[in-house]
């Protein structure tokens, strides 16, 4: 279905509304307004028409935004310590011990703390190395 404005939504509801409620009315007023070919469908005036009348607006509804439950600061702190605690430890291994699954400790470790495999690899090469020996 095509979208339109929400002034071309109004103009169709104001000729339906005008045309004693009549779709067929509707669409042929309609043709010199948008052209034959480009002129809205029978359903795509019924649908506009239903969601009028239930909801009393012609607007499109907001799409709820989906908030990522597993990347919260408490999860990205317990990463982060058991990195610290042992950085040779296996993604499965890890996930398995935190109870986060291992796509959100996946997202953790290179969007929130900038880690890939090689960089955690690398760090633990340059831990300095005890001297007392």
């Amino acid at each position: 279905m095509v979208k339109y404005t929400n002034e071309q939504r109004l103009q169709i509801l104001e000729i339906y509304y005008r045309n004693s409620e009549s779709v067929a009315a509707t669409l042929r007023v309609l043709i010199p307004i948008f052209g034959r070919n480009s002129r809205p469908s029978r359903q795509a005036v019924t649908s506009l028409v239903k969601k009028f009348e239930s909801t009393n607006s012609f607007c499109d509804a907001a799409v709820p935004v989906r908030l990522w439950v597993g990347q919260c600061v408490e999860n990205i702190a317990a990463v982060e310590t058991s990195l610290a605690n042992d950085p040779n430890q296996s993604i499965p291994r890890r996930s398995q011990e935190l109870g986060i699954a291992k796509t959100t400790l996946w997202r953790i470790l290179r969007k929130d703390l900038t880690l890939h495999l090689y960089k955690i690899r690398f760090t633990q090469e340059l831990k300095p190395m005890d001297k007392s020996k």
